[in-house]
């Protein structure tokens, strides 16, 4: 829904943090309603070739340029709210400045274009009818995107806060439990000494140590002290050694 003259209007000075986290959530679904309706009613012109003989190429540059706008406003507004409900940092200002600020100059160049420069309206025509809301949907986005600039000066305020993360390294506050078990699988490995045959003991003593490193992993996993990337890569190099154990099971033969 547009907002028309009002947009940029929008005083923001009495809207909670949460409160802007909702607008933004919401700025970004308005986004995506918009450039959808501008793009299906392009494909249609498109397949009937009334966009290629009959709309000018100076209002198709900007409505292409205009909804590569919206596509990065799409993205930056999926991105910025997950990073501000961490930790709010100059650059998240001047990004949503920056949205607002292109959008402003999208409404300008795109009115100025449509009421001086676009010589023949074929009003009556359907398919003008649907350049028409071509037109009507990109500068109405544009107008809602004004906005944005009064949600980053607000933003300012915010400016350093920081979520409370709870930290997550227990097993035994990380360090005790990684102890205790080496000590079990260790005196474990010293009773399976004694009751296996020789060949299998080099096999259990190098599946006891596969284990603790995994434990190891999985636990700095859970302290986020390695990305999902890092984590795979070393459960990966664990299994690699797997075949290891089958050779020494062979050669022990």
């Amino acid at each position: 829904m547009a907002k028309g003259l009002l947009g940029g209007m929008t005083d923001y000075n009495h809207q909670s943090f949460s409160d802007i986290l909702k607008d933004l959530v919401e700025e970004r679904e308005r986004a995506i309603s918009f450039r959808d309706s501008i793009q299906q009613n392009i494909d249609v012109l498109t397949l009937n070739e009334y966009w290629k003989k009959n709309v000018p190429n100076n209002f198709k540059s900007i409505v292409a340029y205009s909804l590569r706008h919206y596509n990065t406003v799409i993205a930056e507004l999926e991105d910025i709210p997950k990073d501000l409900d961490i930790e709010v940092l100059e650059h998240h200002v001047n990004r949503l400045k920056r949205i607002s600020t292109v959008a402003q100059e999208i409404n300008v160049k795109i009115g100025k274009l449509w009421h001086n420069e676009y010589d023949y309206k074929d009003y009556g025509n359907e398919n003008f009818d649907l350049v028409e809301n071509i037109y009507g949907d990109t500068r109405d986005m544009a107008v809602n995107l004004l906005d944005i600039e009064n949600i980053a000066e607000r933003l300012k305020d915010f400016i350093g806060k920081k979520k409370q993360i709870m930290k997550r390294n227990n097993p035994w506050l990380s360090g005790s439990f990684y102890l205790v078990a080496a000590i079990i699988i260790i005196s474990g490995l010293g009773v399976l000494s004694k009751t296996v045959v020789w060949y299998l003991f080099p096999i259990i003593l190098i599946g006891g140590i596969l284990i603790i490193g995994l434990v190891g992993i999985l636990q700095l996993r859970n302290d986020d002290r390695i990305s999902d990337r890092s984590f795979v890569s070393l459960i990966k190099e664990t299994f690699k050694r797997l075949p290891l154990l089958n050779q020494i099971k062979k050669n022990g033969k």
